[in-house]
């Protein structure tokens, strides 16, 4: 199982963070197999120094049978003015944990 995000198929919404934006994460897994979960674990830093963490399901929406792709959608709310949040994509496929190559953050305006 290979997962990505922050691409042109799997995008942040929005790409630019404002206080009180909800923010949707689109995430895409390869290949289409049957057992596949996909969760995004984050690190939430609040300007006062506060450090939240969190797990967040991601949910199925779709197959493309012609790229063998599925993707996933996991909404994970709306933050504050200051805060920044870090997070990986992770998944599995049966027992098999997979995490993105990639640890992704945002900071909010």
């Amino acid at each position: 199982m290979i997962i990505w995000h922050n691409t042109g198929d799997a995008s942040r919404i929005p790409e630019h963070v404002s206080a009180g934006d909800e923010v949707v994460l689109w995430i895409g897994t390869h290949p289409i197999e049957p057992g596949q979960a996909v969760w995004v674990e984050m690190k939430l830093l609040k300007a006062d120094g506060r450090e939240l963490t969190a797990t967040q399901p991601a949910l199925w929406q779709s197959n493309s049978e012609h790229r063998n792709n599925s993707y996933w959608v996991a909404e994970i709310g709306t933050f504050d003015s200051g805060d920044r949040l870090e997070y990986c994509i992770c998944g599995s496929c049966d027992t098999t944990r997979v995490e993105s190559t990639e640890a992704y953050a945002f900071d909010v305006s």
